[in-house]
């Protein structure tokens, strides 16, 4: 029995006694568990749902009199519902593959923990999980990628850079498969530059699995990597951005989080300002132009100049 079954068992248990107090071994036997546990249930009612639970010592435990307590509908925290909605939406989207029946058993429980723990079953389709930045591309060499990087082989890609629009053939050894704003992206040594790159992987067109053993880099070097610099262009920080947002933008940007290590303070002026390493300012300066008049960078000078830019030619398009 779960937690949440206990809860409700408890729940419906001390109603039905109304003022008359259940005693603890009673309780023990009835939510299958001991003392501690349910001690442990009763403390967290209390704290999170104010369930009036009263205790008379040596006799038990019942609810307040006259108490109108009711346990909420959702018992999903917004991890846990973010989670299995996700799933839901993305096995809802998959057939015709090698694991069909595999995936509908997985699709089946999902739905039946939602039916089970959602008040107005038929109204779960009220609550969606957008796909933000997801490019909605197929990426029919996934599979191959994910084995080179879990079997630890290196890899030859035929891969086409946005960037550069162009072509280029790679030999590379991955390190991280990253699934960031909807997407798949493949962290890898590129043999051909001696470098780490991000690649796209359903601008993967080809790719062909070597004997070669993947070239190993270090934990902490991966780390210093790809945790330590903005967004998901790796290489260590380069310089770090000096953001003054207004006090009206800044009612979201502090609740944000724009990366892990940002430090981010109220200023006496009413401005909020925000501090973020980055290695690569591409996709920096793309969500900085997205707060428009709202922000201000401050340092570094050369980020400032490729801000200034976009803004000035984004302006000349109306002018």
């Amino acid at each position: 029995m779960d937690k949440l079954e206990r809860a409700q068992k408890l729940h419906r248990l001390l109603q039905s006694h109304g003022s008359r107090p259940v005693d603890i071994s009673h309780l023990c036997g009835v939510l299958e568990c001991g003392e501690k546990t349910v001690r442990r249930l009763i403390y967290d009612m209390r704290l999170y749902l104010d369930a009036p639970i009263l205790n008379i010592p040596q006799q038990g435990y019942f609810y307040a009199k006259n108490a109108t307590f009711e346990l909420p509908g959702v018992w999903f925290s917004n991890a846990e519902l973010q989670a299995l909605l996700t799933i839901q939406q993305f096995t809802a989207n998959l057939s015709g593959g090698f694991f069909d029946d595999q995936i509908q058993t997985i699709q089946g429980k999902v739905e039946r923990l939602l039916h089970k723990n959602l008040p107005l079953k038929d109204n779960i389709s009220r609550i969606r999980v957008l796909g933000t930045g997801s490019r909605g591309e197929k990426i029919p060499m996934f599979p191959l990628v994910a084995t080179a990087l879990l079997k630890r082989q290196r890899l030859v890609l035929k891969y086409y850079s946005r960037q550069n629009d162009a072509w280029s053939k790679r030999e590379v050894s991955p390190q991280h498969l990253v699934f960031y704003k909807g997407n798949w992206y493949l962290d890898a040594w590129c043999h051909n530059t001696d470098a780490i790159k991000s690649f796209a992987v359903e601008k993967i067109s080809k790719a062909s699995l070597k004997s070669s053993i993947c070239k190993e880099l270090p934990p902490d070097e991966l780390d210093k990597l790809f945790t330590k610099s903005f967004g998901i262009f790796s290489g260590e920080p380069i310089a770090t951005a000096i953001l003054h947002f207004t006090e009206k933008a800044a009612r979201w940007v502090e609740d944000e989080q724009w990366f892990p290590d940002e430090m981010g303070k109220w200023l006496d002026d009413g401005i909020f300002e925000l501090r973020i390493p980055y290695s690569d300012p591409t996709e920096l300066i793309m969500e900085i132009c997205k707060h428009g008049a709202d922000v201000k960078v401050i340092e570094p000078p050369e980020l400032c100049r490729q801000v200034a830019e976009r803004l000035r030619k984004a302006g000349d398009q109306y002018s």
